[in-house]
């Protein structure tokens, strides 16, 4: 239980970065792998085979939305039984997870086989990049569940206090896929059914490594036969905190989705190139972010758990802080290297760079409170509150951009798009933090009412043993 006793015991700073670090190196290993990935397809392939695969994305947004759904809904109740103790509720959490994990992947694929060709035509997978795309999810198909189980399932490897142990399952499965990329690609000429089969042979080591883990002895928490058959109310609690990942998933889609009708309207395809700038350099710069937010659901799950109030409040103060902090520097680097950063993308298309340049400064002109607005949904979401980490995943997409992104062009043209943007990373900070502030009150009065009755019983068995 030693990984465990280190939530209530150790340095809540020293915490933090043990579980935050790791999970920002597996991200940012993912991220490079990504982009690795890209290289191999558009140079050994071609450009048709790039965006063959570039337009599968909403539909892979999607499939593992729903698995990260039921990976954190399992993780966080998970992290709230283990700070109780109920080691056996516990259990029982991970084992629907599991299951839930495994029949969501089976009745995904078994869509996708069924629905293809009309599931590529909402994609806009038409002409020449059709048969790539077909020829790539076709393989892919057969790797969602290694994917899905893989990444489910490690997010509770860090609720038991291993965060090395899952950020070893995402170097491992990047490092495979990387390789196996290049033989099947530049060895092997396989084509994008080659990028495929790497990816799901990967996610299948990355998959052994973390089932490897359940069966061992470092683990906690044990697979259960019993534990396997689906429970309504356990799948509720799972469903209901895990909603927000989902929604945020989609919803992100959906926005894209719509402002890219509104980028071609208003500024034609470089206004799209643009915002697909703007969109990869805010992920790479926030990953720090998301890192510490992965780590930070652990720690505040298990000492809400544990009646540890003082340390959900402190931890949350260090996340926000550290989270602000870390955004501002990101402001500073976007505004004062604006034009090297657009130009890493596009070196040699002038225009792209001209509409660029001010449309990054615009647009990320907020972005350096969006910290608060992650560390606030991660909170709430952390201790079994997912009505308002839900509200915080649409407000500032749905409620304020899409809207603002609609009315702003109207009056005065493209310009309204990037300032749409940045209205709706402050207005979504604004009510992100009003929301941080209640959430601490809330805690300081059950924490005071915590203390009131351990005091009580304290003086009750003193009376008792006096007697």
């Amino acid at each position: 239980m030693e990984s465990l006793n280190k939530f209530q015991s150790k340095s809540l700073s020293q915490l933090i970065l043990e579980f935050s670090l790791p999970a920002t190196i597996g991200m940012i290993v993912n991220y490079s792998y990504n982009i690795i990935n890209r290289i191999f397809v558009g140079n050994k392939i071609g450009a048709d085979a790039l965006s063959a695969v570039a337009v599968l994305f909403p539909i892979f947004i999607i499939i593992y939305g729903i698995s990260f759904m039921i990976g954190m809904g399992g993780q966080t109740n998970v992290s709230l039984r283990l700070g109780e103790k109920k080691y056996n509720e516990a259990e029982k959490i991970l084992g629907n997870t599991l299951s839930l994990i495994i029949i969501a992947s089976i009745l995904i694929s078994i869509c996708i086989l069924i629905f293809l060709e009309p599931l590529l035509d909402l994609t806009g997978s038409v002409g020449n990049i059709r048969p790539y795309s077909r020829d790539f999810m076709m393989v892919a198909v057969w790797g969602i569940m290694f994917q899905a189980v893989s990444g489910g399932m490690n997010n509770i490897i860090r609720a038991q206090g291993f965060p090395n142990i899952a950020m070893w399952t995402q170097i491992i499965g990047a490092l495979f896929n990387i390789l196996l990329d290049y033989i099947f690609l530049m060895v092997l000429n396989w084509g994008v059914k080659g990028a495929a089969l790497a990816t799901n042979i990967s996610t299948f080591i990355s998959m052994s490594w973390v089932l490897y883990f359940y069966f061992s002895k470092k683990s906690i928490l044990k697979f259960r036969l019993k534990n396997f058959i689906l429970n309504s109310k356990t799948v509720g609690i799972i469903l209901a905190i895990g909603a927000p990942t989902l929604v945020t998933q989609v919803s992100g889609s959906v926005v894209t989705l719509l402002l890219n009708h509104i980028l071609l309207r208003y500024g034609g395809s470089n206004a799209i190139a643009t915002m697909s700038i703007i969109n990869g350099i805010e992920s790479f710069l926030f990953v720090p972010i998301i890192g510490l937010t992965i780590g930070f659901r652990s720690i505040i799950g298990f000492n809400y758990g544990a009646l540890e109030f003082k340390r959900v409040r402190d931890s949350v103060k260090i996340g926000a802080s550290v989270a602000i902090g870390i955004g501002l520097i990101n402001v500073a680097i976007i505004q004062i290297f604006a034009g090297n950063l657009v130009k890493i993308f596009v070196p040699n298309n002038p225009d792209v760079i001209l509409m660029g340049v001010p449309a990054l400064r615009l647009y990320t002109m907020f972005v350096g409170f969006i910290g608060c607005e992650i560390i606030t949904s991660t909170f709430f979401q952390s201790i079994g509150k997912p009505t308002i980490s839900l509200i915080l995943s649409l407000n500032r997409q749905l409620v304020l951009l899409l809207p603002l992104a609609f009315i702003l062009p109207s009056f005065i043209g493209l310009k309204g798009i990037w300032l749409s943007g940045a209205f709706s990373d402050l207005g979504g900070s604004i009510v992100a933090f009003l929301l941080l502030i209640w959430g601490i009150n809330k805690l300081k009065i059950k924490e005071k009412k915590h203390n009131q009755e351990k005091m009580t019983k304290q003086q009750l068995g003193l009376e008792a043993s006096n007697s």
